[in-house]
């Protein structure tokens, strides 16, 4: 029982940590998005964009949160959703290919956004693997953390720690 009783508030932190990063590196792929806009043949055109706008601004926003992941837990332990909700990766501190395999299962739908299909199938997996640490028990471990081999445990002590 004693189990169950602290998991719970432990996901509720993993949800906050996931919504503050999201926030953070959705507002750096905007700014990204806005100075790659100029330069694109067509622009970020959504309706009719072109082949090399769409796969540029497909790689560029894999690039922004797969990036923010990596390099956050890279130079601070954690990301500032992690920091913010005391929650780290373990084993801690995680490689960089265990950061990116994780940040490939969760965001490399974008990689293949503008193809009919593959889109489709790459962003369930995405969702699957969200949902998959809702239902695993006891550690709440996704697909993206199974296939890492990490999991998201409580933050004890000072940052890096």
């Amino acid at each position: 029982m004693e189990s169950t009783e602290r998991e719970w508030p432990l996901f509720g932190r993993r949800a906050v940590a996931r919504v503050v990063d999201l926030v953070i590196a959705t507002g750096i792929n905007l700014a990204v998005t806005a100075g790659l806009d100029p330069v694109l043949p067509g622009g970020a055109d959504a309706v009719d964009p072109t082949v090399v706008g769409a796969v540029a601004l497909s790689v560029a926003a894999f690039a922004v949160y797969a990036g923010y992941e990596v390099v956050m837990t890279g130079v601070y332990g954690a990301t500032p959703g992690k920091l913010l909700a005391k929650v780290r990766l373990d084993p801690g501190p995680p490689e960089p290919r265990a950061v990116l395999i994780r940040s490939a299962v969760l965001f490399g739908y974008l990689l293949v956004y503008y193809i009919p299909l593959l889109n489709l199938l790459a962003l369930m997996a995405s969702v699957y693997a969200v949902f998959s640490a809702l239902i695993d028990r006891p550690g709440h471990r996704g697909l993206h953390d199974r296939l890492a081999g990490t999991s998201v445990v409580p933050r004890v002590g000072k940052v890096g720690a």
